[in-house]
C-alpha cells in the first residue's frame, strides 16, 4: 500500500498535465498496458494475468494471488496529413495544408490489485480512457474550422471482486473521471468585412469531474478457457471554463467570459475469450461494442450566440485476437491485429479528429527479472486503409461565417511504444 500512495499523486498528475491524441478509432485510449499493445487488446477482458485487470475486467482480480502492482506509459505517435484546398466564394484561400496536426504524447498507467481474504479482492486503476489532440499551423486551410483541439482524461477507478467459487468471479467499481477540452479556431473577418480583414481567433478552454461505474464477469474453466463479459457505463460532463477572442472587430459583440458545453462519453460492452492450448501457448479474442451515437453534438453556451460543433457519431465495434509464447522461464513472446471501426461518418467528419476505420498490428515480449518481478515492452502500429476526406461532411464549412468551404483528405496512421513493470509481495 505503501507504494501506491507514493506513486498515485504522480500518476493522477502527469494524466491531468498531458495532451492524449485519439490512438484508437474515435477518441478512445485503449492503450493501458505494455500487455494490452502487444496483443492488440485481445483477451483484455479475460486474461486476468496481472494488476490491469483491474481497469479491463475487474473479475479477474481474483486470480491474482497476494498483492501486484504495475506502472506504465505508452507513446503515442500520431500522424494527421492533409492535403487539399479551401475556398471561399468558389475562390481558393491564402494557406498551406498544416502540416501533420498529430501530436506525440505520454500516457502512464496505474494499478494496484491485492488479495482481501474470503474471496474477496480489490484494486484501484488510474488510467486515460479518452482523450484526442492536434494542432495546425495557424496559417492552414481549414483554420476556420479549427487550428488545435487538446481534449484529456484522467479517471480514478476503485473496484472489488468476489469469487463465487472455482468457475465464477465477479467484480465492479466507480470512476471518478477529469475531462478538460481545449479548443481554439479562427474568424474569418475577412467574409465579413472585405478583404484585408485581419484573423480573429477564439480559444475555449473548460474542465469538469464525472462519475460512472463498470462490472465484470469472469469464468475460468478447468481446461485453461477464460471467459469474460464486461461494461463500462456513460459518463456525462459538463465542463465550464471560458470563451475568449482574441483579434476581433468591436462591430462583431463578442464577449469574453465564463462558458460550458455538455458532452456525454460512451458505455462500453465487451466479451472476451483467452485459453490455454498448452503450458506454453495463449490464445485470445475479444469484441467491444462502444456506444459513440451519444455523442452527437457539443454546444459552447456562454454570453454570446451558441457555438455548435456537430459531431454526429455511430455506435462502432472492435474485434481483436492475439497469442502469446513462452520461450522459456523467462521469456514471453506476444502478437495481436484489431479491426477498430471508427465511429465517424463521412458526413460528420471534423478536422478536429479526421478519423476512419483502423487495423491495429502489435506485438511484443515480456521478461521475468525475478519470481516477483516482469517488465514488459510493445510496439503497436494503427493505419486506415482508406483516405478519410472532408468532401461531403456537413463540417467542411465554417460554423461562423459558413464562407469558407474545405475539401481535401487525409493519411491517418500512428505508432504506440509501451512499457510495464510489475511486481508482486
Amino acid at each position: 500500500m505503501r507504494g501506491i500512495s507514493i506513486l498515485l499523486p504522480f500518476a493522477i498528475a502527469a494524466l491531468l498535465l498531458t495532451p492524449v491524441p485519439a490512438s484508437a478509432a474515435g477518441f478512445m485510449v485503449r492503450e493501458n498496458s505494455a500487455e494490452a499493445v502487444a496483443m492488440s487488446y485481445a483477451g483484455n477482458g479475460s486474461r486476468a494475468s496481472g494488476p490491469d485487470t483491474v481497469f479491463a475486467n475487474p473479475a479477474g482480480m481474483t486470480r491474482v494471488k497476494g498483492s501486484e502492482w504495475e506502472v506504465g506509459s505508452a507513446i503515442i505517435l500520431p500522424s494527421f496529413q492533409f492535403s487539399g484546398v479551401a475556398r471561399t466564394g468558389g475562390t481558393p484561400i491564402a494557406g498551406n495544408n498544416g502540416g501533420d496536426s498529430g501530436r506525440v504524447a505520454l500516457i502512464p498507467n496505474l494499478y494496484g490489485a491485492f488479495e482481501l481474504g474470503s474471496g474477496f479482492s480489490a484494486g484501484i486503476a488510474v488510467t486515460a480512457p479518452f482523450g484526442n489532440a492536434n494542432e495546425y499551423d495557424k496559417a492552414w486551410y481549414g483554420r476556420y474550422l479549427g487550428t488545435k483541439t487538446s481534449a484529456l482524461s484522467a479517471d480514478i477507478n476503485p473496484n472489488i471482486a468476489y469469487r463465487i467459487d472455482d468457475t465464477w468471479s465477479v467484480g465492479a467499481g466507480v470512476s471518478a473521471q477529469y475531462m478538460k477540452l481545449d479548443v481554439t479556431s479562427a474568424i474569418n473577418q475577412a467574409a465579413m468585412f472585405g478583404p484585408g480583414a485581419p484573423d480573429a481567433f477564439y480559444r475555449f478552454k473548460a474542465h469538469d469531474w464525472a462519475f460512472g461505474f463498470n462490472a465484470g464477469l469472469l469464468a475460468a474453466f478447468d481446461d485453461g478457457t477464460r471467459v469474460g463479459l464486461t461494461y463500462r457505463s456513460a459518463i456525462d460532463h459538463k465542463i465550464e471554463g471560458s470563451l475568449d477572442f482574441t483579434g476581433t472587430s468591436p462591430l462583431l459583440g463578442l464577449v469574453n467570459g465564463a462558458a460550458s458545453a455538455k458532452t456525454r462519453l460512451p458505455a462500453t460492452t465487451g466479451l472476451s475469450v483467452t485459453t490455454d492450448i498448452d503450458p506454453q501457448f495463449t490464445l485470445a479474442a475479444d469484441i467491444q461494442f462502444t456506444q459513440w451515437s451519444v455523442f452527437k453534438d457539443v454546444v459552447i453556451q456562454s454570453q454570446n450566440a451558441p457555438f455548435a460543433n456537430t459531431e454526429g457519431y455511430r455506435d462502432s465495434w472492435m474485434i481483436a485476437v492475439g497469442g502469446s509464447y513462452k520461450l522459456d522461464e523467462r521469456w514471453s513472446l506476444k502478437g495481436g491485429i484489431a479491426f477498430d471501426e471508427t465511429p465517424v461518418t463521412s458526413r460528420f467528419r471534423a478536422v478536429s479528429l479526421p478519423d476512419g476505420d483502423r487495423y491495429l498490428l502489435g506485438f511484443g515480449s515480456s521478461y521475468q527479472l525475478s519470481d516477483s518481478m516482469v517488465v514488459e515492452g510493445a510496439y503497436g502500429h494503427s493505419f486506415s486503409l482508406a483516405h478519410p476526406n472532408m468532401n461531403s461532411s456537413i463540417n467542411n464549412t465554417d460554423s461562423i461565417t459558413h464562407s469558407v468551404v474545405l475539401n481535401g483528405q487525409y493519411d491517418v496512421a500512428v505508432d504506440i511504444l509501451a512499457l510495464s513493470f510489475r511486481v508482486g509481495f
